[in-house]
């Protein structure tokens, strides 16, 4: 077998630290912290409750873990997207087939500064669905995106919801046909999301940008 390190030389990396346990784990999304350390989220078949968890980690300015926190029940759950708040606790967005109402349902998660989960909220769509990506908006709120399948059509459309600060739901859209990855909101107030379109490029998948009102509208 050839070594890659002999083929490409050393990595130049000033550290590298691994986060596990004797099943498989996930990294999915990572941010640098307030404090100089950094946030993990991600998914853990080693720790937790059931099949997965979602994995939060917090580490220092040198990736050492100052602490974890798994949420989940006794199926499958996983965290994709998680960012440092205002108030200095974390936001993490997701799946959870544990507590939803179908096979997978959007999940939301808030927790303080130390991981502890303040609220947690769900969204079911007709079929599944999956938050990819949040993002605290200027109101103080948070924005997901992510996307959901109708059992009617068979379909996936990118989803887009908005919530107070407490994580109640002020609208939802959706865009057919695709899936959204990322978004952010922009400087009109309003938000731009990316993802994939099944139905745009002639039969194939093509990369797909969306912007929209401060109240998610697209327009034509």
């Amino acid at each position: 077998l050839i070594n890659p390190q002999m083929v490409f030389g050393q990595p130049d990396t000033l550290w590298t630290r691994t986060f596990g346990g004797s099943e498989y784990d996930f990294g999915y999304s990572v941010q640098q912290t307030t404090d100089g350390g950094y946030i993990i989220t991600g998914q853990t078949y080693s720790f937790g409750n059931g099949s997965s968890d979602v994995w939060l980690i917090k580490t220092d300015t040198n990736g050492n873990e100052e602490w974890n926190q798994t949420f989940g029940g006794d199926s499958k759950d996983a965290g994709y997207s998680v960012q440092q708040t205002t108030d200095n606790g974390y936001i993490i967005t997701g799946e959870t087939k544990s507590l939803g109402y179908n096979v997978s349902d959007v999940w939301l998660i808030k927790t303080d500064s130390q991981g502890a989960e303040e609220w947690n909220k769900t969204w079911s769509g007709s079929d599944y669905g999956y938050g990819h990506s949040v993002q605290e908006t200027v109101d103080g709120g948070y924005i997901i995106i992510g996307y959901t399948r109708s059992y009617q059509n068979g379909l996936e459309a990118v989803l887009l919801i908005k919530t107070d600060s407490n994580g109640d739901d002020l609208w939802m859209n959706t865009y057919a046909d695709g899936i959204g990855k990322s978004g952010q909101q922009t400087a009109d107030g309003g938000f731009i999301i990316t993802g994939d379109s099944n139905s745009l490029m002639g039969g194939g998948s093509g990369v797909w940008l969306i912007k929209t009102d401060p109240e998610g509208n697209a327009g034509p």
